[in-house]
């Protein structure tokens, strides 16, 4: 199981109010596939953005930080709560930078 960190930010934020924390879980568990192994969602809501941490396990042909990408877009295409919201421009939070924390790195 790996930890992927996911920064989302409001399209704009005066307009855009964040649903509250357990709806955006239950959106998140929602717009996740079997296959892609969703193990536990944590998610922190802030003035100016959200921020999630999604356990996932890699699959054959999927890594764990791609399932999380996945279910995080599928989220924001298909639920009107989540519509305005958009996964952050910041360059650290990248697909292609995303640091995951395995067990073996943390014990």
């Amino acid at each position: 199981m790996e930890l992927t960190l996911i920064a989302l930010t409001p399209a704009d934020p005066v307009v855009v109010r964040p649903p509250d924390r357990r709806r955006i879980i239950d959106l998140l568990w929602a717009a996740a596939a079997p296959g892609e192994r969703l193990e536990h969602v944590s998610v922190q809501v802030r003035p100016h953005g959200i921020r999630l941490g999604m356990f996932t396990v890699a699959t054959p042909g999927l890594t764990a930080g791609d399932a999380a990408l996945a279910i995080c877009r599928r989220a924001l295409a298909i639920s009107p709560p989540l519509s305005g919201w958009r996964i952050a421009g910041d360059p650290s939070l990248r697909h292609d930078v995303i640091r995951h924390t395995t067990q073996e790195e943390h014990p």
